[in-house]
């Protein structure tokens, strides 16, 4: 059979002589690239069954309030974690939109009840959007690149949450010019974006404190009236941060954890809490298994020393806290809530990034950045009891959370003012059209 006609009568056949023939080392080497001779192509037209799936929303109802996530496993549970329980005690109706499927699976399991929708193709989440005709606002937990399927549409109010605020160089940055409005804790988060060298005049900013925070605040202020701060080391709360994409972007401590903790406990003799970052590990496979470390080092100690799943919000067990070690991250405007003492961790090995507001840390926190530096800062706190940093850290809690606005459920009553213009815009269109 000739060579032409075995490849039109039979090209399973001319395929397989071919490669026989062919070079062993050239065989290989494309099979090492994972190139195929011959790919299948998708038929454009044909739409995958997973592509969307609307099993678990309510279409065509009066939702004014869409919560967007763009996220992964790493970070989109926290993040919706972390604002679904307040979205749903405001009793405002609103849906969440997911663009990871993994992600969504992991939210009907865990919010069965809320409306959730799954869209992968920005030609989804038109669809979608074209059957929940009632929404207003669009809130986003983070900066992904999916999210430009949203904010296309001009007939909505995009709003970002964020996940938390701190100096990092993420925390203010050009991309959030694409926003209406920024919702932040604090006036810090403003002074950031004033401090960034570019124009923001068009953004709104607007204040609605921490309302993950409120219990712990409102306990601690009545416990400053009172005047019972606590001036005992019993328990140490760690938090460190992870170590970033780049080197410029590493604020983590993470490195030091072991020998610290250790030296730690040798001198104070303090429980420990411990939460490492969700995506602790992922440029340094080395820092993956600190968890098994610490219980090694900790494993006949007297201490009680508790290592929180990464999945723990930091908020549910922050409160008995008498001291807190944390790096340049959001967990420090956390802490601040309970006006405990905090110990900062900053890097001198290293050039990093960030957005600083008007207020340094070293206003309100201890810096360190060896473990002798912080020993001895422990030491002059709980042991001389020296903690000058006391009153800053009242001023810094309003600089960072607004304590009004936290107190004052300042969050609900933003949702509340979009519901309500809202439900007054529908009626206007139905007088008109009577």
């Amino acid at each position: 059979m000739s060579k032409l006609k075995k490849l039109i009568k039979n090209p399973d056949l001319f395929i397989q002589d071919f490669l026989k023939k062919r070079n062993l080392n050239e065989i290989n080497l494309i099979k090492s690239l994972n190139i195929p001779f011959f790919q299948k192509r998708e038929n454009p037209n044909i739409k995958s069954t997973n592509s969307v799936i609307t099993s678990n929303i309510r279409l065509f109802k009066k939702t004014v309030h869409l919560l967007h996530t763009g996220e992964g496993m790493t970070h989109g549970p926290s993040h919706l974690d972390q604002w679904v329980e307040h979205f749903a005690k405001s009793g405002e109706d609103f849906a969440i939109l997911i663009r990871n499927k993994a992600l969504f699976d992991w939210a009907i399991q865990k919010y069965s009840y809320l409306d959730i929708v799954y869209a992968k193709n920005p030609s989804d989440v038109e669809n979608i959007l074209n059957k929940l005709p009632f929404i207003k606002a669009v809130y986003y937990f983070s900066n992904t690149g999916n999210l430009i399927h949203t904010l296309r549409y001009n007939r909505y109010k995009h709003i970002f949450l964020g996940h938390g605020d701190s100096d990092k160089a993420a925390s203010a940055h050009k991309f959030f010019r694409v926003y209406d409005e920024i919702w932040v804790a604090g006036q810090a988060h403003i002074d950031r974006f004033k401090n960034a060298g570019f124009n923001v005049e068009h953004i709104e900013f607007v204040k609605i404190g921490r309302p993950n925070l409120k219990d712990i605040l409102n306990k601690r202020l009545n416990s400053l009236a009172q005047d019972k701060t606590p001036s005992q080391l019993n328990k140490l709360v760690y938090l460190p941060t992870w170590e970033g994409v780049y080197d410029e972007n590493n604020y983590s401590s993470a490195h030091l954890t072991v020998v610290m903790l250790s030296e730690v406990v040798k001198k104070f003799n303090c429980n420990l809490d411990v939460k490492f970052h969700p995506v602790m590990g992922s440029r340094d496979n080395t820092l993956l298994n600190l968890n098994l470390s610490l219980n090694e080092v900790f494993f006949a100690s007297p201490v009680e020393v508790t290592i929180h799943t990464k999945e723990r919000p930091v908020d549910s067990f922050i409160g008995n806290g008498d001291a807190f070690i944390c790096d340049i991250s959001a967990v420090v405007s956390e802490c601040i809530s309970t006006l405990a003492p905090i110990f900062l961790y900053i890097p001198t090995d290293r050039e990093i990034l960030t957005s600083s507001s008007d207020m340094q840390y070293s206003d309100y926190a201890y810096t360190f950045s060896n473990i002798e530096e912080l020993l001895y800062l422990l030491d002059e706190v709980f042991i001389k009891g020296k903690d000058s940093l006391a009153e800053m850290r009242y001023k810094a809690l309003d600089y960072l959370l607004t304590i009004e606005a936290t107190k004052k459920d300042e969050f609900y009553n933003q949702l509340r003012n979009i519901s309500k213009d809202s439900t007054l815009l529908n009626n206007s269109r139905e007088k008109v059209i009577q």
